[in-house]
């Protein structure tokens, strides 16, 4: 007989698993298909918010690196309420862009 704790621990596991050892994060959990069809919505993205699994998913960093990024402002974001923060898609991708030139610059 299977325990629901004992499911709950092998889905943790296999979550954890998902991850290779490089840290990239799959779209494995429940919801995540849903999250990646909002970075793949056609138009320019300004009408399109993301949730911060959502960031991590695309950007394939940490949460605490996303968080990170947001406090320091680096990632434009709102926060609603007390816990809910969205990212706005456009706003995302202009800071993607901004970060590839800095890094050109850096190199050269």
């Amino acid at each position: 007989m299977a325990y629901s704790h004992h499911i709950k621990q092998a889905q943790q596991q296999q979550q954890a698993a998902m991850a290779d050892d490089a840290g990239v994060y799959l779209p494995t959990g429940p919801g995540d298909a849903q999250r990646m069809e909002l970075l793949n919505m056609p138009g320019d993205g300004s009408d399109v918010w993301l949730d911060v699994r959502t960031v991590q998913l695309y950007l394939q960093i940490s949460l605490t690196s996303i968080y990170k990024l947001i406090h320091q402002g680096e990632i434009p974001a709102v926060k609603l309420g007390t816990k809910t923060i969205r990212v706005n898609r456009k706003a995302l991708e202009e800071y993607l862009q901004r970060a590839a030139m800095d890094a050109a610059i850096a190199v050269a």
